[in-house]
Parts: structure tokens; C-alpha cells; sequence
């Protein structure tokens, strides 16, 4: 059983913290592209920081401290300049490396901004996403995830930003056992009050099969997650699906075609959940534009839950755990030793960490800068 304090060293992931410290050695997504080709100056959160991200008119991408350092207006408004953004407020001038070029206001000839920074932090693109690093020191690799990398490919996201902690929705993804009730019964269910026709197709095609086994194991990188319905040929068992520590999902079945799940800690009881697809071109021209982004709310217009698609029977399940959920309430069984491993394996490295460890699945060196594929796919016997 988790206790209090072990709950709060796995859920908070502000400066400081047990956990915070740890996320802060990897890098997070914070942004789509081209969400700044459409606006060059965004506010983002990540790691119970607010920061503002921004691509200067050079085309460098920067990412700093969301309060201008001069009197905290926030950076979220401030105008794109050639190597930096100025301040709506009184027009200072910031660079990506949060130095202060500028300050219009003070005295001719004054070397004030010369003594004047900010907080910034590294913020790089791959593959059609904007990836930020919140570490001391210099940054790892930013990951090479097969997903980011393959050529001729067409690529989007869906994102849905969930009133929750991190930890709930990564969760999820090592919880194989509600496939067949939540995304089945359940499902069933809602269709049956819904569109009963609609009902009556999904048990006869789409629902899920009962599930005959599970297992997880650990890898040099993270955790995978296996189950299967049918028999033990099935994709989800031979090769799973990854996890690669701390949040990242890899589901891929051939090359040029897959999908990368981030999970990503906004603060303590916010998290993006994000799905980026790659699909072959066929042959077709690259969409101009880069990968676009698509916004999935988890409520519609009345504030209610969306609990007729399988994301959004996701998103219920974990919002209603609250926004941090008690652990030390919990009645755990068999089916929930995935997640049991991934909490004390988060625990383990963060210690180590603390301790003065590299965590697993840093990149550094010349030969950790490659492509990143899952591990190769095994037959074992089943574990329930």
C-alpha cells in the first residue's frame, strides 16, 4: 500500500520536489509547431512552471520565465523582435538565452540591461512538436522516437489537457484490465441509451474480446505492457507497448505508421495528454503547414464528460479519481502489477537521482543521438 508521503513524492512535480527533480533531467513537449506558425508568442505550462514560449523573428525558438523580469507582466503578450520578444509593458527586449537587449525607458547610455536575465530553458522541434528541457546543466539528446524521425510521412496530434495528475493518466496506459470493461461494457452501455442500432453493430464487431493474459516487463528504457485476447501472436503481446520513462507510449506495427503518447506534467493536477501520429504519404506531397494540431476538449459545451469515445471514457475515469488521488485508499489486485512496478521503479530512480545516479533513458554521447525504436518483440509465457 502507498503511503501519504510516498503519494506526494510521486505526484508533485514542482522544483524541489522528490519527482520534480527527476522530470526535470528529460525533455517534455510543450507545444505543436504549428500552433506557433499561427501565433509566434504562447504561454505554456510545464512542471508547475509558467513560461512563455516564442519563436523570434530569426526563426530561433526561446522559452522563458512567463513574468518579465522588469515588473511580471506576463511574456504571453509580448511582440516578436529579430533575436528575441519585447515586453508590451514598457518594451524590454529578452533573447532565448534570457538575456535583456534592451531596455527603451532607462537613461541614454545605461548598461542596466547588461546586468538584467531572466530564467530561460532550452526548447528545441522534432518531428512537428516543440520540446522543452527544465534541467540544470546541459540538456540530454532530445529522444529520437522513430515517430519523429521517419521520412515521408504525414504526421498530427490530438491533445486534450486533463484536470488531473500525471500519474492517473500514465497509469491507464499500464492498465490493460478496464479495456474490456470501459471500453466495452461500459461502451455498450452509453450506445445503448444513445443509438441503440449503433449499440447493437459495436457488440457484434468493435468490442473488445475478454482478455486471457497480461504481463509486464522491464526494459533497459522503461516498462512494457503486453496483453492478449485471441492468443499470444497478437502485436499487443509479441511486442506490447512500451513505455519509456518517465511518459512516453510507443504503438507501432510497420514502419511509417505508428503513434507516440506523451504524457505530460503541467503541474500538480494538470497533465497534456497527447497523441502524434505518423501515416505514410502514399505517395502524396507533404501538407503545407506542418503537422496540425487538433484541441479534444474532455467536456462538451455544457461542462459535461464525454464518455462516447474511448479517449474520452479515459478521461472520465481518471478525472473522477480527483485531482491527486489518495493511494493509501486503494484496494489493489493482480491485474494492477503493472502499474505497481512503474510506481516503485519511479521512486527507485528518483531516489537514485537524488542520490547522485543518472536516471534511465538520459541520452548523452554521440551514439545515444539515433533513431529510437521498441525493443525487439519476444514470445514468453502468460502472466495474469
Amino acid at each position: 500500500m502507498i503511503t501519504s508521503q510516498e503519494n506526494d513524492q510521486l505526484t508533485q512535480v514542482g522544483k524541489g520536489t522528490l519527482m520534480g527533480n527527476l522530470l526535470r533531467q528529460y525533455w517534455h513537449p510543450i507545444a505543436s509547431a504549428s500552433r506557433l506558425d499561427q501565433e509566434p508568442v504562447i504561454e505554456v505550462d510545464l512542471l508547475g512552471e509558467e513560461l512563455v514560449l516564442f519563436r523570434d523573428r530569426s526563426g530561433r525558438l526561446g522559452l522563458l520565465e512567463r513574468g518579465c523580469a522588469h515588473r511580471q507582466t506576463s511574456l504571453g503578450f509580448a511582440m516578436p523582435e529579430e533575436n528575441g520578444v519585447r515586453c508590451a509593458y514598457h518594451g524590454w527586449v529578452w533573447d532565448a538565452d534570457g538575456k535583456c537587449l534592451e531596455q527603451p525607458s532607462e537613461p541614454e547610455g545605461s548598461s542596466y540591461f547588461e546586468r538584467v536575465t531572466t530564467i530561460a530553458y532550452p526548447a528545441r522541434e522534432l518531428g512537428g512538436l516543440v520540446f522543452a528541457y527544465l534541467g540544470a546543466g546541459a540538456p540530454p539528446h532530445l529522444p529520437r522516437y522513430n515517430v519523429l524521425v521517419w521520412d515521408d510521412v504525414y504526421r498530427e496530434t490530438n491533445g486534450t489537457t486533463v484536470p488531473c495528475n500525471w500519474l492517473q493518466v500514465l497509469e491507464n496506459l499500464l492498465d490493460p484490465a478496464h479495456i474490456e470493461n470501459l471500453h466495452g461494457r461500459y461502451f455498450g452501455y452509453v450506445l445503448d441509451r444513445t443509438d441503440p442500432q449503433e449499440a447493437e453493430f459495436f457488440r457484434s464487431r468493435i468490442a473488445p474480446k475478454p482478455m486471457k493474459g497480461m504481463d509486464f516487463d522491464l526494459f533497459e528504457q522503461g516498462v512494457i505492457e503486453r496483453h492478449y485476447c485471441m492468443d499470444e501472436q497478437e502485436h499487443s503481446w509479441t511486442t506490447g507497448s512500451p513505455i519509456f520513462f518517465p511518459s512516453t507510449a510507443m504503438m507501432v506495427r510497420n514502419e511509417g505508421s505508428g503513434t507516440l503518447i506523451f504524457v505530460v506534467p503541467l503541474s500538480d493536477d494538470r497533465t497534456w495528454f497527447l497523441e502524434h501520429r505518423a501515416m505514410p504519404l502514399g505517395g502524396r506531397p507533404l501538407p503545407e503547414g506542418g503537422a496540425p494540431y487538433h484541441d479534444v476538449p474532455g467536456t462538451d459545451s455544457f461542462g459535461k464528460l464525454r464518455v462516447g469515445t474511448a479517449n474520452g471514457q479515459d478521461h472520465m475515469a481518471v478525472v473522477t479519481q480527483g485531482a491527486r488521488t489518495s493511494r493509501q485508499r486503494e484496494h489493489l489486485g493482480a491485474t494492477d502489477a503493472g502499474l505497481i512496478m512503474y510506481r516503485q521503479l519511479l521512486l527507485d530512480q528518483a531516489q537514485g537521482f537524488a542520490d547522485g545516479a543518472e536516471p534511465i533513458n538520459v541520452h548523452r554521447g554521440l551514439a545515444a543521438n539515433r533513431q529510437i525504436d521498441a525493443p525487439p518483440a519476444r514470445t514468453a509465457e502468460v502472466n495474469v
